[in-house]
């Protein structure tokens, strides 16, 4: 089920190619705190080149001698690059003893203990360093782009990458999740694309009327920086925090709960969730739970350097957790890989 989306900034004008090399796409993870020093958990920095999360998980349960279900981690990371990231060994009894195993595939740049195992969106922020290749020139059309980009924050839609490589994930979860014999991580893996797919219609239906970047009545708030949500009659002041991006409005991830929008906003939604019943009702028989999401997200030490005679262009940002790259260059340039 391929998504076709609007973006708030007009149609890209460009092309380019990602991920020539994996040097191209550099990501680092920032945690946001430091381990303590003491419990069970150790946590490992670790730099990797063209391995996924996945596959980093696999390895390092041979490396230490532990089971992969005892090795978590903060964020998945893209395979056809170079990222710094995260994960946490769960080690009972080890800390005295412990030492760094030789290690070939990957290097691990920094270690200490913690009282708690990492969790998936524990990090803050992602730092990228991408390189994009033939782009022989910047048009108006993307300079624009470009500076509303980095004014105004990007919608805040799930990447490509949420729906697999064959972008099937939603056909596959209608076809399997009412299998018994799914394993955690694919039942989980299934839900989260079905949820993904109806966010994004939800947010690109409030792009196309006109209410991304003007808060209706009616609508829940996600304050910058949190998962903090609350919902306020529109005022002068209120206006004034959504305009200098201090708060964003929110749609629903599919689920049981309690519905905090109302008016035009959950009218809005509503339309989308019956038109795809076959997904809201495989949710259902899952028990999925409402969570709240950010329609959009600002972007962090944004600046990019056009380099007319390799014809590349090098963007240098901050994203913070749970908020795709991919996403932010659909908003202007068309990709492709090598």
């Amino acid at each position: 089920m391929p998504q076709a989306m609007v973006f708030p900034y007009g149609p890209a004008a460009i092309s380019a190619v990602l991920k020539s090399v994996p040097s191209d796409f550099r990501v680092v993870e920032e945690l946001g705190f430091e381990p303590t020093g003491q419990g069970e958990h150790l946590f490992l920095w670790i730099e990797k080149t063209a391995m996924s999360t996945h596959e980093l998980i696999d390895q390092a349960a041979v490396d230490f001698k532990v089971e992969a279900k005892h090795i978590s981690y903060s964020g998945l990371k893209d395979k056809q690059a170079i990222t710094r990231q995260w994960i946490s060994l769960h080690l009972p009894g080890q800390q005295a003893q412990f030492k760094i195993p030789q290690i070939d595939r990957y290097r691990v740049l920094n270690y200490g203990w913690h009282n708690r195992k990492l969790r998936p969106g524990t990090h803050k922020f992602n730092c990228f360093e991408v390189l994009l290749r033939e782009v022989p020139e910047i048009p108006d059309a993307t300079l624009q782009q470009l500076r509303l980009i980095d004014k105004q924050g990007i919608a805040n839609y799930f990447g490509a990458q949420r729906f697999g490589r064959n972008q099937d994930n939603v056909a596959q979860a209608l076809k399997q999740l009412s299998r018994r014999k799914l394993g955690r991580n694919r039942k989980g893996l299934y839900i989260s694309a079905l949820r993904s797919y109806l966010f994004n219609k939800i947010l690109s239906e409030r792009i196309s009327r006109g209410y991304w970047q003007q808060p209706l009545q009616g609508d829940v708030f996600m304050l910058k920086g949190s998962h903090s949500i609350f919902s306020q009659d529109l005022d002068s002041d209120l206006l004034l925090r959504f305009r200098s991006l201090d708060i964003s409005s929110t749609a629903n991830l599919y689920g049981s709960g309690q519905c905090e929008l109302s008016a035009l906003p959950l009218e809005i939604e509503d339309q989308v969730f019956s038109s795809y019943e076959n997904i809201t009702r495989s949710l259902d028989q899952q028990r999925a739970k409402r969570q709240m999401r950010a329609l959009r997200v600002t972007v962090e030490d944004f600046s990019y350097l056009h380099d007319e005679a390799e014809k590349t262009l090098l963007l240098k940002l901050r994203l913070p957790a749970g908020s795709y790259m991919t996403t932010l260059l659909d908003h202007f340039v068309e990709t492709t890989s090598d």
